[in-house]
């Protein structure tokens, strides 16, 4: 009882150290992918068209938030001369989940005697309500109202984003602009020449075609697959993808460019959220059933199916109330609780010994690296909001999607090989390694449909070990096994290579002869009687005699039983043979006979 627990006790320290090193290498590995996302920023230089080169105005931007309900433009620009306002401090305005409305401020300089035309977007598609104003010399010249809220017909531009282009006149304008969402009050604000915005858009189109490119291919094959072979994993990893496509196109604004129905004010924001919890709960779902957590983490396993059943119903709950905020954080929390298990799904199949457990994990881990990222940067936590981070998401479940495809791949290559390996046993005599009945009909079949269109001859050979029962009894069942497979190696050799063997049964044994007459049968089977005759056994250290009989039955010029031969004649013709090896066996044994 004591060696039990110690040995009880030892198993749990090492898998506590076990735990431990995981824990510590996924830090590392963390520590050093979110360090390489954060460390890309792009640096703004000056507001002064013509000069101004770059894209992004965050750092150059003054803003506040409204605190006691809505103000006008007077009392904003009021606020900002007299009160204390923020300035940007990265390349995005980043301030939450759910926020009062902001204002921001910036100030165009056009030093060049004429005008100057340029694109100002706001590259958040969620934004609900957004208005801008122009001043100059004191004077409106201009107000821009737009938003997701807005039906796409009535907005500034044909576009994703809040956006429009106006000619800057030589001097100063000062834009302000209010932003009102229920969603993340995420702000990146693009300042740009018409030429230069056309040009990013067309590198994103590029960048966003590609990923989804690669991300439906995989997806359309693994839903083949899953029609074909019936393996929930690939449906669910189809579904995984098809999910996070999905969500993308809504959350960056594409698929409204398209969907353009107008169907309130809200309806991109509630679109947004429930694809982002379908991609969440197919991948959750395929990663369960891909590792079989179930079999060694069950309580996991229940958790992740009671997570991905409660947080929906809730979100159906706020949309059935209209509580949009209540919805959006509860899809927050499922897409972290995505993160945090696929997480901890990798690590119990790594601690569980689970084939592709290590490419699953360092997959997921990548992948929640970067969703977090993303999520943060939306969210105005920690992370800087700017192209590199919001687009962080696409990239790791890009890398994710193809190591998982790989991991897919190999576990499809696996299972057809077990499949082959389980085929080749089920055909096969495991002893002697020669084909077994259902072996020798699936091997004959084929050459016997050629032999019955061309009308050539065939023949069948039965052979019986004589006196096999005495080696059993008098040497034992091992002895027996090893005069069986001596023969049929013997047999082996001395049939030609289109012949089809077989072990029919106990120690007989049958020979499929195409392209062979009943008269060159016999001569073939003589060769294998005289050549078993000749084996030299030498297995109990005492030399072993050993013969066979044999009974043969064929065609002459494809006549068998004075018909054409055809399918319906084979088991007559085995059945002749076996009459013919009876008649030798009765004969003496160690003879060739067949029926004239």
């Amino acid at each position: 009882m004591f060696k039990l627990s110690n040995d009880f006790n030892k198993n749990n320290a090492s898998n506590r150290l076990t735990y431990i090193r995981i824990t510590i290498a996924l830090v590392v590995y963390a520590m050093v992918v979110g360090a390489m996302v954060l460390s890309l920023n792009i640096r703004a230089e000056s507001l002064v068209i013509p000069q101004f080169s770059d894209l992004t105005l965050g750092k150059y931007t003054q803003y506040f938030q409204e605190q006691n309900g809505k103000i006008s433009l007077a009392q904003a620009r009021q606020h900002f001369s007299v009160s204390k306002v923020k300035k940007g401090t990265s390349n995005s305005i980043s301030l939450g989940l759910g926020v009062d409305p902001a204002w921001m401020k910036f100030t165009v300089t056009n030093t060049s005697a004429i005008e100057q035309k340029y694109r100002l977007s706001i590259e958040t598609p969620w934004l609900d309500y957004v208005d801008t104003w122009l001043i100059s010399n004191d004077k409106v010249i201009k107000h821009i109202q737009g938003g997701d809220a807005y039906p796409f017909e009535r907005r500034p531009m044909a576009y994703r984003f809040y956006a429009f282009e106006h000619q800057f006149s030589p001097g100063q304008t000062d834009v302000y602009i209010r932003v009102e969402t229920q969603g993340p009050m995420a702000l990146p604000v693009k300042f740009s020449s018409t030429e230069a915005g056309i040009n990013n858009d067309i590198v994103n189109g590029y960048q966003y075609g590609f990923l989804y490119g690669i991300m439906f291919a995989l997806a359309l094959y693994n839903l083949v697959l899953f029609v074909f072979i019936r393996q929930k994993e690939y449906g669910l990893y189809s579904l995984y993808l098809i999910g996070f496509i999905l969500n993308s196109l809504s959350y960056t604004g594409q698929l409204y460019t398209v969907v353009t129905v107008d169907l309130g004010a809200y309806f991109q924001d509630w679109v947004d959220i429930f694809l982002m919890i379908t991609y969440s709960v197919a991948g959750l779902h395929f990663a369960r059933v891909l590792l079989r957590t179930k079999d060694y983490a069950p309580s996991l396993d229940r958790f992740v199916r009671y997570t991905t059943l409660f947080i929906p119903c809730g979100m159906l709950v706020g949309f059935i109330f209209n509580q949009l905020f209540f919805s959006m954080m509860l899809a927050f929390l499922l897409n972290t609780c995505f993160v945090t298990l696929f997480v901890a799904m990798g690590v119990r199949a790594l601690v569980a010994q689970k084939p592709f457990a290590v490419i699953f994990l360092v997959s997921s881990v990548t992948a929640a690296i970067c969703i977090t990222i993303s999520t943060l940067a939306v969210a105005g936590f920690l992370v800087p909001y700017n192209d590199y981070t919001f687009k962080a998401i696409e990239v790791g479940m890009a890398f994710e999607a193809i190591l998982l495809a790989v991991m897919l791949a190999r576990q499809f290559r696996m299972a057809q090989l077990d499949k082959l390996i389980a085929e080749t046993f089920a055909r096969t005599d495991t002893l002697t390694q020669l084909n077994n009945r259902r072996g020798f009909q699936d091997s004959a079949k084929p050459i016997l449909q050629n032999i019955i269109r061309e009308q050539r001859d065939v023949s069948i050979i039965l052979i019986d070990i004589d006196f096999f029962k005495k080696f059993n009894d008098q040497y034992g069942h091992d002895v027996g096994d090893k005069v069986l497979i001596a023969v049929a190696r013997c047999i082996t050799e001395t049939c030609r290579k289109g012949d089809v063997l077989a072990r029919w049964g106990g120690e007989e044994f049958i020979v499929f002869l195409p392209e062979t007459s009943q008269q060159q049968a016999i001569l073939h089977a003589e060769r294998i009687r005289v050549a078993v005759e000749k084996l030299d056994v030498n297995i109990i250290k005492v030399p072993l005699s050993i013969t066979v009989s044999v009974g043969v039955a064929g065609t002459k010029n494809s006549i068998f039983n004075e018909e054409r031969f055809n399918f319906n004649l084979l088991e007559p013709m085995i059945n002749q043979a076996d009459r013919s090896l009876y008649v030798a066996k009765q004969s003496g044994k160690n003879q060739v006979h067949t029926s004239m």
